[in-house]
């Protein structure tokens, strides 16, 4: 099976890697606005060739992966579509799906039904190709959201390629995958982000950077992610990261009240919950139901 990667980074690199080491891929063409990242992926071994031209890239492949920004994968559908063979299946690995499941739709026109999108919850704060992993996806949930109208058979191909990276897949219908990803996902790395930009803003910037411990460190450890990834994602999911922002601030001011006022009760209640709630996710009943799913 050929391959064809267009955005050639950390996850477009680790996707290759994986789907290589499984076998089910025979050769992979890497494709990057940079030459340096393409050259780089072709050295590293993920890729046998190589180029800038998504329409070079999308000729003979037996699968399209579009691994860029999510608000750039329209323009990159269009381009492709000519040089689709009717057999081809493309996908991609964008974290937002409604978004960029219209966008294809608009794109692709009637090619739209050999499309399988899926999304790997996976990845890392490192960019570039040269931090790729063909370990990323081990273990890892890969969701599943194509429509009514896909075909079974592309659908069949792309859940079959990442089984074969270790992962598992989970089905879901694009907007609920946004529902729940713009909560546990993206709304996170605002977070972090913000407390990150908050601390840089300050007198003592470096200083405070340095007294940072261990929870600290894990908490801010996504906000060096890629800026530009992240601006797209949040202006495609922004209605749901928007809600989730109104949730938590409600949470936030709980607690601004119970600090100014001196509330140790409330304090307490709110701690408790949270942590009720967290240690769930390590216990062996939690673990098991999540394997049944």
């Amino acid at each position: 099976m050929k391959l064809a990667v267009i955005g050639m980074g950390l996850m477009g690199g680790s996707a290759a890697l994986a789907m290589r080491r499984s076998g089910a891929v025979t050769s992979v063409y890497a494709c990057d606005v940079s030459p340096q990242s393409v050259q780089k992926a072709i050295a590293m071994g993920v890729a046998e060739k190589g180029g800038c031209d998504p329409c070079e890239a999308a000729r003979g492949a037996d699968v399209v992966m579009v691994a860029t920004p999510v608000l750039s994968m329209e323009s990159i559908f269009r381009k492709i579509r000519p040089s689709l063979s009717p057999e081809a299946v493309v996908t991609d690995l964008g974290s937002v799906r409604v978004t960029v499941q219209m966008a294809a739709r608009r794109a692709l026109g009637e090619k739209i039904a050999r499309y399988a999108p899926c999304h790997p919850i996976a990845g890392g704060e490192q960019t570039g190709v040269e931090h790729s992993n063909p370990d990323m996806f081990i273990g890892k949930r890969v969701i599943s959201t194509a429509e009514p109208d896909s075909d079974p058979d592309a659908v069949r191909i792309m859940e079959t390629l990442w089984k074969g990276c270790g992962a598992e897949i989970l089905r879901m219908p694009p907007e609920r995958h946004d529902r729940i990803f713009g909560l546990m996902s993206h709304l996170p790395h605002v977070l972090a982000y913000a407390m990150v930009a908050m601390i840089a803003e300050s007198r003592e910037p470096e200083l405070l950077l340095s007294m940072g411990g261990s929870g600290f460190l894990d908490f801010s450890r996504i906000a060096a992610s890629s800026p530009v990834m992240w601006r797209d994602i949040c202006l495609a999911n922004r209605k749901a990261i928007s809600d989730g922002l109104r949730r938590y601030r409600k949470e936030l001011e709980i607690f601004q009240k119970a600090l100014d006022e001196g509330n140790a009760d409330t304090l307490v209640a709110e701690f408790a919950l949270a942590a009720r709630a967290r240690r769930r996710l390590s216990s062996p009943v939690h673990k098991t139901e999540e394997k049944g799913q």
